[in-house]
């Protein structure tokens, strides 16, 4: 994995949206973000190329190709916790564990660097495969989630509902020891 650069951001935005597994995030309902949406709603410090303590997207590089992204952003609720959110562009690479180990890197980066050991991820509930690989990684399903225990008072407007609304968003957590 390598901290993306502010010159990659595009090409991270293309895997978002790859015709391969775009449907595996988006619908008519949930909508792909356009570039232009993308590129202004994701902060450019997330694209430094170095560690951030607020957040960061990483490239995913199996063999000297990139085939993937995870990004992390540093919760500011009332636990001490990190997001997680992770897309592999092309089905060839679906199914391989590319996406476990990336995430088991991340979260022992994350501990290691920022001593946080509470991880979200919030997919959509029609992506089994990603929430059956989340769950192999030791994710574990909650049904109370409290957006107030992850999120500030401003940002729970933006993110309390998760992506895909209240029911059809899966809110998993991992607690590393």
């Amino acid at each position: 994995m390598a901290f993306a650069q502010e010159n990659e951001k595009k090409i991270i935005y293309d895997m978002l949206v790859s015709p391969e597994v775009i449907n595996l995030m988006f619908d008519e309902k949930h909508s792909a973000p356009t570039w232009d949406e993308f590129n202004e709603e994701e902060p450019d410090d997330y694209f430094s190329g170095n560690p951030n303590k607020h957040g960061n997207y990483m490239l995913i590089n199996v063999k000297e190709e990139t085939i993937g992204t995870i990004v992390y952003s540093i919760g500011t609720g009332k636990l001490n916790c990190a997001e997680l959110d992770i897309w592999i562009s092309s089905k060839a690479n679906l199914g391989k564990g590319y996406g476990s180990e990336a995430l088991n890197l991340l979260m022992n980066f994350i501990k290691s660097h920022y001593k946080i050991k509470t991880f979200i991820i919030r997919p959509w509930v029609k992506n089994i495969n990603a929430i059956k690989a989340y769950k192999k990684c030791g994710f574990k399903e909650i049904e109370a989630f409290n957006p107030a225990d992850y999120y500030s008072e401003e940002k729970i407007e933006d993110y309390g509902e998760g992506d895909y609304g209240v029911n059809e968003t899966v809110n998993l957590i991992y607690k590393l020891e």
